[in-house]
């Protein structure tokens, strides 16, 4: 069963937000926020409560975090939505590295922006936010997109 987040614990997962990708907490005061076992969810406050049985649902709302190995992970569909709010540890790559980082799955980057954090980096295409990398050292980026999102960008891109 999903659980409001209450004041505190809500200002700690936003505070994550704001210290690794620069997104004003402000933009979510419209969004209740749920957590279920290791993920958290967003959900647009209603001004009237809903009906629902407490247990007709176990998730509700965008997903849009998640805690993997211990650490905080965004979700593909909250970068996807919420990207543009980002003002750093954004990379913005072209098509043909996107298809190299999802064909093999890692690419080393040859230059990064000084401004680029290791660790999660929103990853950006020609105005496009797409998803998750993790940025480990020597310029080594993992894709952390779904499957089937690389399969597809796989298939799509030259490389």
């Amino acid at each position: 069963m999903p659980r409001l987040l209450k004041t505190e614990q809500r200002h700690l997962l936003l505070e994550f937000f704001h210290e690794r990708f620069g997104m004003d907490q402000g933009h979510f005061d419209p969004f209740d926020i749920f957590a279920f076992s290791r993920q958290a969810f967003l959900f647009r406050r209603q001004d009237k409560a809903l009906d629902w049985p407490a247990s007709s649902f176990v998730r509700c709302g965008l997903p849009f975090v998640r805690n993997v190995a211990g650490y905080l992970k965004p979700t593909t569909v909250f970068v996807q939505r919420f990207g543009n709010l980002a003002t750093k540890n954004v990379l913005d790559m072209e098509m043909e590295q996107v298809g190299q980082l999802c064909s093999n799955g890692e690419i080393i980057l040859s230059a990064l922006p000084a401004s680029l954090d290791t660790g999660y980096v929103i990853i950006k295409m020609q105005q496009h936010y797409l998803g998750i990398g993790l940025l480990l050292e020597g310029n080594r980026l993992l894709c952390r997109f779904p499957k089937a999102m690389r399969e597809a960008i796989s298939r799509l891109t030259p490389g």
